[in-house]
C-alpha cells in the first residue's frame, strides 16, 4: 500500500501542509454536519454533550474520504482525557456543543494535566444545538476562547465567533501555546486578573491561586451577597437549593448551610456573612390562602414554592456544567430518569415530617402570611 500521500509522511515533509490538510479534514467535516442538520433538524436537536462526541466521530470518518487522513485512525478518548478525539496521534478535536441559539458556551480546563500526549493541532467542533436548525462550526482551539471562567477549575469561555485576535491570549500578552506550557502559567492568570480589577477601579480581591490548588480554587475575585444583583442572587439560590437540599431542612442542623456557603465562596466568588437569611428571613408561614395554619411552619417551604418553577427548568434541561456540579455534590438526583421529581422528593421528605402538603402548594401557588 503506497503510504506515501498518508498525513504522517506528509507531516515528516512538511508540518505546514499537513496543518492544511487537518484544517480542509475540519472544514469538510463542517460542512458533512451542517447538510445532515439541515435535512435532520429534529434528530440533531436531540443530541446533547455526550452523543454528540460518537456523532462527530462519525462524521470526520466520513470527512477523511479522498484526504490524507485515515479513518481507521480517528478514535473518541474514553475517561477524562483532553480532547476528546483524536486522529492519526498528532490531530484532535474537542468537542462542545449548547441547547441554545448561540455559539457560546464553557470549555475545557486552562489546566491540560490530561492533555494526550503527542497531539499538538487541535480544533474545537462546536455544535449550536437551539433554533430551528442546528448549525456546527470548526475552528482553531486556541481562536475561540475569549476569557476564563470559574466553575469546577478554571476553565476556557468559548466564542465560536471570536475575532481571533480577541483571544484571552491576545488579552493577556501571550499565545495558546506559550500559555499552556508556560511552568508560571497561574502567575500570568492572577496577575492579568488583579490588573483588570485595578484598571476598572473595582473594589475586588483576586484569589490566590497557584499551579498547586488551580485544579480545587476555583475564585478569582471576592464579592459579597448583597452587592449582587437580583437577578443574580435568584440564580445562585436556585443553584444551591438543587446542589444542597439539606439546607432546605427547616430542622434545626448547625451544619445544614456548609456546603451551600463554601460552594458559593470557591465556585462562584461569593461570601455570604448571613446565608441563613436567604432561607429563613420572614419568619414562619401562619395563613395560607387567608386561612390560619393550626401551627405555623418553616418560611423555608415558601422558598421551596418560590423557586420550583425555576428549579423545574434548570432539571429538566440542565447545562453541561450544572450536570457536572449534580455529579459532584448531588449525585442522587442522576439516579432518577427524571431528577426534578428525585429533588423535590427530598423536599416532601421535610415538608412530610412538618405536615406540609408541598406538592399542592407548588402546584396551585397560594399566597402565604408570615410573621416573625
Amino acid at each position: 500500500m503506497d503510504t506515501s500521500n498518508n498525513i504522517i509522511a506528509i507531516r515528516k515533509r512538511d508540518i505546514t501542509l499537513a496543518h492544511q490538510a487537518f484544517v480542509d479534514l475540519m472544514d469538510r467535516t463542517e460542512k458533512i454536519l451542517n447538510q445532515e442538520a439541515l435535512a435532520n433538524p429534529n434528530e440533531y436537536k436531540r443530541l446533547n454533550s455526550s452523543t454528540l462526541e460518537p456523532c462527530a466521530v462519525e462524521k470526520i470518518k466520513l470527512a477523511c474520504a479522498d484526504s490524507p487522513f485515515d479513518a481507521n485512525e480517528v478514535k473518541l478518548i474514553s475517561g477524562q482525557r483532553f480532547p476528546d478525539i483524536i486522529a492519526e496521534k498528532y490531530y484532535g478535536v474537542e468537542v462542545k456543543s449548547t441547547k441554545e441559539d448561540h455559539w457560546t458556551s464553557t470549555g475545557s480546563s486552562i489546566v491540560e494535566t490530561t492533555r494526550v500526549e503527542n497531539v499538538d493541532d487541535i480544533y474545537m467542533l462546536f455544535g449550536k444545538l437551539g433554533g430551528n436548525v442546528p448549525q456546527f462550526k470548526c475552528r482553531p482551539y486556541q481562536d475561540v476562547l475569549y476569557d476564563i471562567a470559574v466553575t469546577h477549575s478554571p476553565r476556557y469561555l468559548i466564542n465560536m465567533e471570536l475575532d481571533k485576535n480577541k483571544t484571552i491570549f491576545s488579552k493577556m500578552g501571550t499565545t495558546y501555546d506559550d500559555f499552556r506550557t508556560s511552568p508560571d502559567s497561574i502567575s500570568k492568570v492572577r496577575h492579568y486578573y488583579r490588573e483588570l480589577a485595578r484598571q476598572q477601579n473595582r473594589q475586588e480581591m483576586p484569589w490566590w491561586i497557584t499551579s498547586d490548588n488551580v485544579e480545587t480554587g476555583h475564585s478569582f475575585n471576592i464579592k459579597l451577597w448583597n452587592s449582587l444583583d437580583i437577578w443574580e442572587k435568584r440564580e445562585l439560590q436556585t443553584k444551591c437549593m438543587i446542589l444542597f437540599p439539606e439546607a432546605l431542612n427547616p430542622a434545626r442542623i448547625m451544619t445544614k448551610y456548609n456546603n451551600t456557603t463554601l460552594w458559593l465562596c470557591a465556585y462562584n466568588q461569593v461570601v455570604n456573612p448571613n446565608i441563613r437569611d436567604i432561607y429563613s428571613a420572614g419568619g414562619k408561614i401562619t395563613h395560607v390562602n387567608g386561612k390560619r395554619l393550626e401551627t405555623p411552619v418553616a418560611q423555608v417551604f415558601n422558598i421551596i414554592v418560590d423557586y420550583s418553577d425555576e428549579i423545574k427548568a434548570v432539571l429538566r434541561h440542565p447545562s453541561s456544567e450544572m450536570y457536572m456540579m449534580i455529579k459532584d455534590f448531588n449525585p442522587i438526583l442522576l439516579q432518577s430518569e427524571d431528577m426534578y421529581e428525585a429533588w423535590l422528593n427530598i423536599c416532601c421528605k421535610f415538608a412530610d415530617e412538618n405536615n406540609v402538603p408541598l406538592r399542592e402548594w407548588i402546584t396551585d401557588k397560594p399566597a402565604f402570611l408570615f410573621s416573625k
